[in-house]
């Protein structure tokens, strides 16, 4: 199976999770994307509830995972490696709070997409160049 028939199978269940009913969980954005809103309420609910907890632990883990065999792809297709000056760390709590800094307007969170923030924050905090 190629790495990216793995990742796919490894993102579907936390994506599957994340897109559950909308009285269970915040709803995704008009595009189909994981919202702001979606991963601030799990978050919140993961303080809770266990089965919250382990779907916010693996869309972070999918995030962070997914990053990495991306920057090593385009590493091995000829891109310029990005450096970074630390490793790359992520949990729930690094994560929210990056999410509330880059998108202060509640009323906005359903129609912002939360996975390019947690990318981004990844990176600045890993100190990537």
């Amino acid at each position: 199976m190629r790495a990216s028939s793995l990742l796919l199978a490894a993102l579907a269940l936390p994506l599957t999770l994340l897109g559950a009913p909308a009285s269970q969980a915040a709803a995704t954005t008009s595009k189909g994307q994981i919202s702001v809103a979606q991963v601030i309420e799990l978050v919140d609910r993961a303080k809770s509830d266990p089965a919250a907890r382990m779907t916010v632990i693996a869309y972070l883990a999918g995030v962070g995972e997914t990053t990495g065999i991306l920057m090593a792809e385009a590493q091995q297709r000829g891109a310029t490696p990005m450096s970074c000056s630390r490793s790359f760390t992520l949990d729930e709590t690094v994560a929210a709070t990056a999410l509330t800094a880059a998108a202060p307007d509640q009323a906005r969170w359903t129609e912002t997409a939360a996975t390019p923030i947690v990318i981004a924050d990844l990176f600045a905090r890993a100190g990537c160049r």
